[in-house]
């Protein structure tokens, strides 16, 4: 079961555990556990979940919906001649049309995501990219991996692609490789301006992806934020706890 299915499969998981144990969210489930990344999304969704549960239990229909619901049946009614389903699809429709306007005045929705690539990685891998940042150990060793810092220490110079950075180079000589979703992932700790960030790259599997090219995404939570990004051969990310506008800055 890959990520994205299993996110598939817990978004309809219901808030109040009574899911746990239906065999169709066994193995859902069992990879939220084992896994950090979904653990965090799965437990944000659910708070989101049950934020929304609770404002729904708290709308009260307005006077006179169940006679507006049945007026539009009767309009449904009057176009019967047009087909068999018409006058009842004419009413559900009405109320429909009622109901969603009404839950769309006082319910908050799950904000919309913004597109990803389509290597489904790079949001996620901000995510992992702070988890790691707070809890991590981190460290590495190597002239490569000395020389990288150095650049990425050096005010005003950008973030060098993975072609500059030297992926294998930096793996053979010592620095912090992190296995991730089976994968390599290589971490350089840098100091910007007295500000400490760590920077991930993740080679993508498989031959170059010119369509997956996209980013940054942000990312802000309470532990810190993290910028994701990718080009046809890798996948970044870029963390700190000074926040957005210090990643943005380095990254502009």
């Amino acid at each position: 079961m890959t990520l994205q299915e299993a996110k598939f499969i817990l978004s309809s998981y219901r808030p109040n555990g009574s899911d746990s144990g239906s065999a169709a969210f066994g193995d859902a489930l069992r990879m939220a556990g084992e896994d950090p990344v979904l653990g965090a999304w799965f437990a944000r969704s659910r708070e989101l979940d049950t934020a929304v549960a609770a404002k729904l239990a708290q709308i009260a229909p307005p006077p006179g919906l169940r006679e507006a619901i049945l007026a539009g049946a009767r309009v449904g009614e009057s176009h019967r001649k047009r087909g068999p389903a018409w006058g009842w699809m004419g009413g559900l429709a009405a109320a429909a049309a009622l109901v969603i306007g009404l839950f769309s005045l006082r319910v908050p929705v799950r904000p919309v995501q913004p597109s990803i690539p389509s290597s489904a990685q790079v949001a996620p891998i901000a995510v992992f990219a702070i988890d790691d940042m707070v809890h991590g150990k981190h460290g590495g060793s190597g002239e490569p991996a000395s020389a990288l810092v150095a650049r990425l220490e050096t005010k005003g110079s950008a973030i060098p692609t993975g072609a500059e950075i030297g992926f294998d180079k930096l793996k053979a000589t010592g620095c912090r490789t992190i296995s991730w979703q089976g994968e390599d992932m290589i971490e350089v700790c840098f100091v910007r301006d007295g500000t400490l960030f760590h920077l991930y790259v993740l080679r993508r599997p498989g031959p170059g992806d010119d369509d997956a090219v996209g980013g940054p995404f942000y990312l802000e939570q309470a532990a810190g934020s993290a910028a994701s990004w990718s080009d046809s051969h890798f996948d970044y990310a870029l963390a700190s706890t000074a926040g957005v506008a210090a990643i943005r800055k380095l990254l502009l």
